[in-house]
């Protein structure tokens, strides 16, 4: 499936592109053009780069597998893995500039007033999944996603095992609304430099300029305030994720193992196909 996906990836974006703006023909040739383009980069110069991070990661996994507690990965390790998964997106971001500032520069006010509804729509899609009305709504569905998140790594959970990461996921920092409130700054700052391309026609390196200084900046907080209760919460999934690898059975590890693996070896024939391809 992950390498079924990896294929299916250009079509899916250009499909989102268009659902969200409405191309024409000279845009679809803009946006087929690039997608391609860096498809092909991140297939050969990328998954090499993420498999050996996943390799790192399995390697550790095992060597922290009982009887070697002293092994056990901690907070600090996951956040630094958290990290390393965060800096694969600066030399996606510096490849994307290019794309995205070329079809800023042809673009209609009609069609960001499309994409403005889209967002507009994808927030109200968030609030509903992410914030029921109600607050044991809430915390229902931060234990589901938890939850969920835990079983993708490990495998099915034992009955404690989930009754017990749903407590600890109630006590988790209450950031729905934060990131909520991040998401929709990121939307409205980037429907303002749209407006700001299409409207002033910089030239090309220019505007190459502001959307690469959009996309290198788009994860990062940009109230003060939000990044620190952002960065709280993070600190307290890092750590929730630490327990639940301490209370894993050995058969929940090998899933976990199985699964990089899993990764590791779609990524490393993909890229292989790439690099064979260009043989």
């Amino acid at each position: 499936m992950a390498r079924f996906g990896y294929d299916m990836l250009p079509t899916w974006s250009h499909w989102q592109i268009e659902r969200y703006l409405s191309l024409d023909d000279q845009q679809r040739a803009i946006t087929s053009r690039h997608i391609d383009d860096l498809h092909r980069w991140h297939r050969r110069a990328q998954l090499p780069v993420y498999v050996e991070f996943l390799g790192q990661v399995e390697e550790r996994m095992r060597v922290a597998a009982p009887p070697a507690a002293v092994a056990q990965p901690d907070a600090a390790l996951v956040s630094a893995w958290r990290g390393r998964i965060g800096e694969a997106w600066t030399p996606v971001a510096e490849r994307l500039a290019p794309g995205l500032a070329e079809l800023a520069l042809t673009l209609r006010p009609e069609q960001i007033e499309r994409l403005r509804k889209r967002l507009e729509d994808a927030d109200a899609t968030y609030r509903e999944k992410f914030l029921p009305d109600k607050a044991p709504d809430r915390i229902q569905a931060r234990g589901d996603r938890v939850v969920k998140r835990a079983e993708f790594f490990l495998g099915s959970l034992e009955g404690a095992q989930e009754r017990e990461l749903r407590q600890l996921a109630a006590a988790l920092p209450a950031t729905e609304e934060i990131w909520l409130a991040e998401r929709q700054h990121r939307n409205r700052t980037l429907l303002a430099l749209l407006q700001r391309i299409a409207r002033e026609k910089p030239a090309q390196a220019q505007a190459e300029r502001l959307t690469r200084e959009y996309l290198l900046g788009m994860w990062t907080p940009a109230d003060a305030r939000r990044r620190e209760r952002i960065e709280a919460g993070i600190a307290a999934s890092d750590a929730l994720a630490v327990q639940m690898l301490a209370r894993a059975t050995p058969t929940q590890r090998s899933h976990l193992v199985r699964t990089l693996r899993g990764y590791a070896d779609d990524f490393r024939s993909l890229a292989g196909t790439a690099l064979a391809a260009n043989r």
